[in-house]
């Protein structure tokens, strides 16, 4: 047994909580601080989500648009029911009597983690909730709000935070230090210790599979995804095994409750290491096959952009045969479009702003979003907004002000510097 497991905390009085199957229906233990949380979450969810559709439905005037617009619909409906999955499986574990059943029973201490970290959180990264929750509040409001996510100070914080390696670590961490004995303990006499180890292990998880799920491109990081996700179901179901396997109580704060669902407080140790070996690991292995399907559709669809990204990465040569293709590919209008700015730093501070969050963009990882319309093509477009003539500088005066060229956009006025407006107005030149 490893030291750190190795201590065992002492015995103390029985928490409370069901003391048999015909108590647990009727255990319900309402938080105030977790029924506030869902309450809020849940309520600028719907506001948002009805100004975002109604904004959307706004927008699909023209014939063009109406195939997108219920592309976008149909999207943002899948993207609602991961939220609300995830949203009720957070109820479930933090406000249905599983809470406090976990109170008297490891193995629902254990089910109820499991469901933080490998239910809810991965839905709702897959919900993406945070731009909805955006339409909730008035426009002034939302761009205050981006401003301050996007301040340069916490822009290595944001990119520390969105590096896989950085997010394992962390999640890792937090999941072995909760269950040193002694801390894991303290969470059964302490609320505000309960809190804290919840709201760690939420926490890290959204980070893990938000870098997982929404950081990196497909096919350039899915190789080091299905690594890490590897590597946790490793560590994860180690911990389950020492769990399983251990020959010695460790945590006493079961002693005296686990004989009400009739087991002893080791076989009830047990059955929670076994929760956490067998149908977590299942979780990492049916995320990690879903990432590789996805990564070989990608390959089948643009196999050239593919093989010229893994050409890019083995040899110096391939990465000249990059530099020369688009130049020969492009109309030379595009060269000579660039409004005073540069493609390259366009590109990086696309994804700095968020655009992503709105916009199907080509070339900035994770843009698949279609709240707002594609941007593919929109180097060759005639119009901008379907008002503005798609010239250099028009291009540059649509993303510094959009609403004074179209008052019924929805797009915030995000950029205020003109050099990063003419940047991103290079970079989308070059889509074409």
């Amino acid at each position: 047994m490893p030291p750190l497991l190795a201590h065992v905390s002492p015995n103390y009085a029985a928490p409370a909580g069901p003391r048999g199957w015909a108590e647990l229906p009727f255990a319900w233990e309402l938080d105030f601080l977790v029924l506030v949380a869902l309450a809020l979450s849940a309520t600028l969810y719907i506001r948002g989500s009805l100004r975002l559709r109604a904004a959307l439905v706004a927008r699909k005037t023209p014939a063009a648009d109406a195939e997108s617009g219920s592309v976008s619909l149909r999207r943002l409906a899948r993207r609602r029911l991961c939220f609300w999955a995830g949203w009720g499986t957070l109820f479930l574990a933090l406000a249905s009597p599983l809470h406090p059943w976990g109170q008297v029973l490891f193995s629902a201490h254990m089910v109820q983690h499991e469901l933080l970290m490998l239910v809810a959180a991965p839905l709702l990264v897959l919900g993406r909730p945070w731009m909805t929750i955006l339409f909730a509040f008035h426009r002034d409001d939302a761009r205050s709000l981006s401003r301050v996510v996007r301040r340069p100070g916490l822009r290595v914080f944001r990119r520390l935070l969105a590096h896989p390696v950085a997010t394992w670590a962390v999640h890792a961490f937090a999941l072995w230090l909760w269950h040193v004995p002694a801390l894991f303990d303290a969470t059964l006499r302490h609320e505000w210790v309960h809190h804290a180890q919840h709201l760690s292990f939420f926490g890290s998880a959204l980070l893990f599979w938000w870098a997982l799920f929404l950081a990196r491109p497909v096919g350039a990081a899915t190789g080091a995804a299905l690594l890490y996700l590897f590597t946790t179901m490793l560590h994860t179901g180690l911990l389950g095994a020492l769990l399983v396997f251990a020959d010695a109580l460790l945590y006493r704060g079961y002693v005296a409750t686990a004989a009400d669902w009739s087991l002893t407080p080791l076989e009830d140790q047990q059955l929670g290491g076994l929760l956490m070996w067998a149908p977590g690991g299942l979780v990492y292995v049916a995320v990690a096959l879903a990432l590789l399907v996805r990564w070989l559709r990608a390959a089948d669809r643009e196999p050239s952009r593919v093989a010229l990204a893994a050409l890019s990465r083995s040899a110096p040569l391939a990465l000249c045969v990059l530099l020369f293709i688009p130049a020969c590919s492009r109309p030379p209008v595009v060269e000579s479009a660039l409004a005073g700015g540069d493609p390259g730093a366009g590109q990086r501070k696309i994804k700095e702003y968020g655009c992503a969050a709105c916009h199907t963009i080509p070339g900035i990882p994770g843009a698949t979003t279609v709240v707002g319309p594609p941007l593919t093509g929109i180097g060759s477009r005639n119009y901008l907004g379907g008002t503005l003539p798609n010239t250099p500088e028009n291009r540059v005066r649509w993303i510094l002000d959009p609403a004074a060229h179209n008052p019924r956009t929805v797009m915030p006025k995000l950029v205020t510097d003109e050099q990063d407006a003419r940047d991103i107005a290079a970079y989308l030149a070059t889509l074409r």
